[in-house]
């Protein structure tokens, strides 16, 4: 059975300068290593930030497969405690803002039974403040402030 996210993998055009860039946002190095993907060489690292995101970072040869990554994937989310010190977080590193931060809610399609990581919140739905960027790769990623602390 599925349990949580386990990790995001990001293509990178140079595995240094990514790692670079992550660490800027306040990611660690956990490892980095060479492997063979057939006859070529796949450079991978893997890094973390907070209590649980880990993202594997990997630079290959043929720069074509990042080109296909970067049109298919939509984006991967993180959660905050404070939009505001994200934000200017990302400003002091010169990066982008691609859309918000703005406020929204999202009302449950049903009522909520006690099994629910959500009922604590009853008919009062989600709150969140949401934020969009892109990465060195050109990966976006969603900035999330929310009211849910469980999930």
């Amino acid at each position: 059975m599925l349990k949580n996210l386990h990790h995001g993998g990001i293509y990178c055009n140079n595995i240094d300068e990514t790692i670079l860039w992550y660490e800027n946002l306040g990611f660690e190095l956990l490892f980095k290593t060479q492997a063979m993907e057939g006859d070529k060489p796949l450079y991978m690292a893997w890094i973390k930030a907070g209590d649980n995101i880990i993202l594997e970072l990997l630079e290959q040869e043929d720069k074509e497969t990042l080109k296909g990554a970067a049109s298919t994937q939509n984006h991967i989310s993180f959660r905050v405690d404070s939009m505001e010190a994200f934000e200017q977080k990302l400003n002091e590193l010169s990066i982008p803002i691609e859309a918000g931060p703005f406020a929204t809610s999202i009302e449950f399609d049903r009522q909520l039974d006690d099994s629910t990581i959500f009922s604590a919140y009853g008919d009062k739905g989600l709150n969140l403040i949401i934020m969009f960027f892109r990465g060195i790769n050109g990966e976006r990623f969603e900035v999330v402030q929310d009211n849910i602390g469980a999930l």
